[in-house]
């Protein structure tokens, strides 16, 4: 069982990254042993975990004890990981002395994370936010530059070897059913919940254009019916009313999307790895 211990206002996060990361973890409580406890910007407390993380970039009396000397603090810095690259958006402390675990700042090669045994414990101290990385990774992405890098799984990827490397077992639930190379989810797309939420926006601005003006170029060119140019500028027209609750939302259609959608064909995407 993993322990998580932090800042309650970070309580959302944890679990959201824990719906990713599917194995047994709760938040902390005093009495029960965990076999890794995690420590989010939080001392470390007495305990019997095998093993304890401690995440943060703050000064620490943990630090203090146990002579724990922090030679930079940089943001938006990228981390080494074995052979992976892992943008860090937060700040990043750097500690002195060697590297633990291969984790490295590559702006200086300096140590990002410091590991100390005592007590048949195993102690690791990372110098960065883990459940700030993922809020920022969940509410606002990476920029185009880090795209390619699947910087939340890198995370959960690093947070699993550093337990399994402590001879921690993982019962993990895997994304893939066993004995399969790939599944199959079939989602409905909905583009736009309803007009009325959009308002002087792009959305809006390219409504209006589809309605009024594309619709009469596609029946020039044949493609759409002097009736339905009929139906798209009566939207058009109907749009101030909508906004004041005098018209229905003509694009919140979620009741009748069979009936609307009969006899259409799907669309499949696939992956190719």
């Amino acid at each position: 069982m993993i322990g998580v211990l932090g800042d309650t206002a970070q309580s959302s996060v944890v679990a959201e990254f824990f719906e990713l990361f599917k194995t047994s973890w709760e938040f902390y409580r005093e009495g029960p042993h965990y076999d890794a406890l995690i420590c989010s910007n939080a001392e470390p407390p007495r305990s019997s975990a095998k093993l304890v993380l401690i995440y943060g970039v703050g000064p620490k009396l943990f630090d203090r004890e146990n002579g724990i000397e922090i030679r930079s603090l940089r943001s938006n810095s990228v981390i080494s990981y074995e052979d992976r690259q892992i943008p860090i958006y937060g700040n990043c402390l750097t500690f002195e002395g060697p590297a633990t675990h291969g984790l490295i700042d590559e702006s200086d090669q300096a140590s990002v994370a410091v590991e100390i045994a005592a007590d048949g414990q195993t102690f690791v101290r990372i110098g960065f936010d883990l459940f700030g990385e993922i809020r920022r990774l969940l509410t606002r992405g990476q920029p185009p530059a880090h795209a390619a890098i699947p910087a939340l799984e890198l995370h959960i990827a690093l947070l699993r070897d550093l337990i399994t490397g402590c001879a921690i077992p993982l019962v993990e639930i895997p994304p893939l059913p066993f004995g399969y190379s790939f599944i199959v989810c079939l989602t409905h797309d909905v583009d736009h919940w309803g007009i009325r939420n959009h308002k002087f926006d792009h959305t809006m601005f390219g409504f209006l254009y589809r309605a009024l003006i594309g619709s009469v170029i596609n029946f020039c060119r044949g493609r759409k019916s002097l009736r339905q140019v009929a139906v798209n500028w009566m939207a058009a027209f109907s749009l101030p009313f909508v906004h004041l609750g005098l018209a229905k939302d003509f694009w919140n259609d979620v009741d009748r999307y069979l009936e609307i959608e009969k006899g259409l064909t799907s669309t499949f995407f696939l992956i190719r790895r």
